[in-house]
Order: C-alpha cells, then structure tokens, then sequence
C-alpha cells in the first residue's frame, strides 16, 4: 500500500509502534522510500530518522542508532542528542566525536537561520479593501515548523472568513527542521514586530483587527505579544499554553483588559497545565473578557474540530 503523504504514513506506523512492535515498525520504516512519494519522502526523511532512531533506543541497540546518527550529520540535519532516549548512546566509542560534530553543525546553522513566514490570502483577495490578519505561530520543539503547523490548524476556515493567514517561523532552531519561541522571549518578540511590519507594506491589512493563535510555546508567545502590546492585538487564540506565564501579574492585566484585548484559551483534559488557572483566575480578577474551554479526550495537541473551535472563537474575539 502506498500513502499520499508522510501524515498519512505516519498514522499507519505508529500504531504498532505504541504497541511496541518495533521490528514491525522498523521494517516499514526502511520500506518508507517505497511507499511515499518522492517528494514527501525527501521532505520529510529527517522525522523518518527520528522515528527509526526511536526503535533503537527503545531496543537498546545502540550500534544501529549510532549509525543513523551518522547518516543524518552526513545529510547536515543535526540531531537531538540531548534527549534523555540518547541516554543509552554516552557510552558509546563515538558519542563523543559524533556528540561535538552535531554540536557544531547546529551552530553554523543557527548562525544563518533567519525568521521565516509563509502567506495564504483569501481567494477574493482585493489589494484595495482592508483584511483582517491571522499569525498562527508553531509550537517549540521538534516538528515545530511553518509545514506541520499549516498542516494541524488549516488556514482554509479563516480564509473563507476572508482573513489574512500567516504561518511564521522562528529564527531560533533546537535542531533540524525543529524550532522555537522560549528560548529568546525578546528576539520572538523583535521577530514578529518586524514580521507585522512587513506584512503592513506587501499587503491591505486592516490593523484594528489584528488575531494572534498558536500551540504550545506559540500560544505561550501569543499572549505574551498582546501582554508586552508589541503590535495592536486584538484577540488571541491560545491552543495549550503554559511556560513562563505564571509570572503575569494583575497590573499588567489590567493594562490589557483596558486595551479590549480578548483571550480564549484552549488545552486537552488529559494534560491540563497549572499555569493556565493561575491565567483564569487573574482575568476574572480584572474582568478580562477570555473564554476557556477544555478538548476531550486529547492532551497537549491539536483537536479534531480545531476548525469549528477557531471560528467561535474569533466570532467571540471580534465581536463587541
């Protein structure tokens, strides 16, 4: 059986691999150039070594882990060397060699790497009428990029609403294809001011309805912008939350229930974050108008109707 794409592929083995089925596993994984196209293959060859680096660890072999490990600095994609399943590895003859060349690798890398966005306009889009504009920002950590983000929470919904949608992308890499907010709250901050900026001379965007979204570290960061009142913000959608918000305080609160500024927050109940209630509870102290809700049966992801859930939430956002 062949798949579409890497998503689709990915489904498909990581059923077994949560039934720990991992020569199962492991011999779909040196099929995947056959059962993807090309294109996906190549694109996404990085996440296809992690996952196979995961059966190595997971069954202690060591020697095929270190190898593939040579095979991904070879193709330049430094690797994530500090997770504690590498454990395993610093034992190793070559850990140390290896562990200093990734280490310089992602250095030269970070060196160059700049902030990066990708647009999507309304299909009626008219360069003399004014649009409202979308950041949707990724998360931190692996995977953390413009492709997976656009591919868990579509732009099609809003486009549709006739909105702006912009995906950004951190200069601030961990690793390969792999990036981040958390790391430099300052930098994220600089980044997206001069993102916005941008966008207000390549395009028609109507700066009183501006909407920032985001998972994870880049929902984290949506609410810090409309806190630090980077840009006019006028809404955020903040899917799960949480690092550093426990130092938000009532003043500034205040400052941003005077602004108008309207938050929905949203995370899994199976991986609720404490921070968040320290959030709710601050709101209703200053009369923030904020809207919480929790998505069933999931942890700290994506929901299945993330569509239906944006589009309440900006119609509470926008709405008066």
């Amino acid at each position: 059986m062949n798949y579409r794409n890497f998503y689709e592929f990915e489904e498909y083995y990581s059923i077994p691999f949560s039934e720990k089925k991992y020569d199962e596993v492991l011999n779909i994984l040196l099929h995947a150039n056959e059962l993807l196209p090309k294109d996906e293959y190549e694109e996404n060859l990085f996440e296809l070594m992690i996952d196979e680096s995961r059966v190595y660890t997971q069954t202690n072999n060591s020697e095929s882990c270190i190898n593939l490990i040579k095979k991904s600095l070879e193709k330049g994609y430094p690797f994530p060397l500090h997770w504690p399943n590498f454990d395993l590895l610093r034992n190793h003859p070559e850990y140390e060699s290896l562990n200093n060349l990734n280490t310089k690798l992602l250095q030269q890398i970070k060196e160059n790497s700049k902030l990066e966005y990708e647009v999507h306009l309304p299909k009626s889009y008219d360069p003399t009428k004014k649009y409202p504009l979308f950041f949707c920002l990724h998360g931190d950590g692996f995977r953390c990029n413009i492709k997976n983000t656009s591919w868990y929470w579509k732009p099609d919904a809003l486009l549709e609403k006739g909105y702006i949608v912009v995906y950004p992308q951190s200069s601030q890499m961990y690793f390969h294809n792999s990036f981040g907010w958390l790391s430099d709250p300052t930098l994220s901050r600089n980044e997206l001011r001069d993102c916005y900026e941008q966008l207000l001379l390549d395009y028609s965007i109507d700066e009183t309805c501006v909407l920032f979204g985001g998972f994870s570290g880049g929902a984290t960061t949506s609410i810090d912008m409309a806190f630090h009142n980077t840009i006019p913000i006028k809404g955020v959608i903040a899917l799960c939350p949480g690092d550093y918000l426990d130092i938000i305080g009532l003043e500034d609160t205040k400052k941003l229930a005077e602004r108008k500024t309207k938050i929905v927050i949203l995370e899994g109940d199976q991986d609720t974050d404490p921070v968040v209630q320290h959030l709710l509870k601050i709101f209703k102290e200053v009369g923030l108008a904020h809207e919480y809700h929790i998505n069933k049966g999931i942890g700290h992801w994506y929901p299945e109707d993330l569509d239906e859930k944006t589009l309440k939430a900006v119609e509470f956002i926008v709405n008066n």
